[in-house]
C-alpha cells in the first residue's frame, strides 16, 4: 500500500518559482544619505556681511594696535566648548577659507584693547594701598654707600679728637696762667724781700756818729 505524498511535499522534476518581495530585492543596498558620510554638515549659510578672510581681520588686529596671528583668529572663528564662536564667520567648504563679518571683528578688537588696556594699569592698581617695596640696590651702590658712612665716621672722630685737644688746650692755658700768676707773686715777693734786705745793709753800711 502507498502512503499518500505529504500536502507540502514538492514532486521531482518541478519548476517552483517564489515570488520575491520588492524590499528583499534591495537587501544589501546602501541608503542614499550613507553616501554623505564622513563629510561635515554644513549648517548656517553664508550671509552678505561675512566678506573677510583670516588675513584681512589679522590686518585689521594689526592696525589697531593689538595685534594677532591668523591661527588665533581661526581658533576665534572655531566653537568652543559651550558651542560659542567669538567671530560671526562662515567655513566655505569649497574655499576651505573663514569669511567673517566686520561687526564681530570691530567688537572683538575693542574688547583686546580693553583687556590691554587693563594689564597695562594693573600694576599701578595693585601698588595702590600695598606697603612700600623695598629697594634693591646694587653691589656698587652698597659699597659706596658703606664707604660714606665710613667717611662720615671717620669725621665725627677727628670732630671728637679736636674737641678733646681744645679742651686739654684750654687745661693746659688755665694751668699755665695760674702758674705764671703765681711766679709773678713770687717774684714780687722776692723783690719786696731784696729791697729791704738792700735798705738794711745801707743802714749798717752808714758810719755812726
Amino acid at each position: 500500500m502507498q502512503l499518500p505524498e505529504p500536502s507540502g511535499h514538492i514532486p521531482q522534476n518541478t519548476e517552483v518559482q517564489f515570488d520575491i518581495p520588492e524590499a528583499a530585492a534591495e537587501f544589501r543596498t546602501v541608503p542614499y544619505d550613507a553616501d554623505e558620510f564622513g563629510k561635515v554638515p554644513q549648517i548656517a549659510e553664508r550671509n552678505e556681511n561675512q566678506t573677510l578672510t583670516v588675513r584681512e581681520t589679522a590686518r585689521m588686529f594689526e592696525t589697531a594696535g593689538v595685534a594677532r596671528t591668523e591661527r588665533s583668529i581661526i581658533n576665534w572663528c572655531q566653537p568652543n566648548r559651550q558651542g560659542i564662536t567669538r567671530l560671526d564667520s562662515y567655513y566655505d567648504p569649497n574655499e576651505r577659507k573663514y569669511y567673517i563679518t566686520p561687526q564681530s571683528v570691530e567688537a572683538v578688537i575693542q574688547e583686546e584693547i580693553q583687556r590691554a588696556n587693563k594689564s597695562s594699569e594693573a600694576p599701578a592698581s595693585e601698588a595702590f594701598g600695598s606697603s612700600v617695596a623695598h629697594v634693591k640696590h646694587s653691589p656698587t651702590t652698597v659699597m659706596a654707600k658703606a664707604a660714606d658712612e665710613r667717611k662720615v665716621q671717620e669725621m665725627e672722630r677727628e670732630i671728637m679728637d679736636l674737641k678733646i685737644a681744645n679742651r686739654g688746650k684750654d687745661y693746659l692755658i688755665g694751668e699755665l696762667n695760674k702758674e705764671r700768676k703765681s711766679f709773678f707773686n713770687q717774684l714780687l715777693a722776692a723783690n719786696r724781700t731784696v729791697g729791704q734786705l738792700e735798705t738794711k745793709l745801707n743802714q749798717l753800711d752808714e758810719p755812726k756818729l
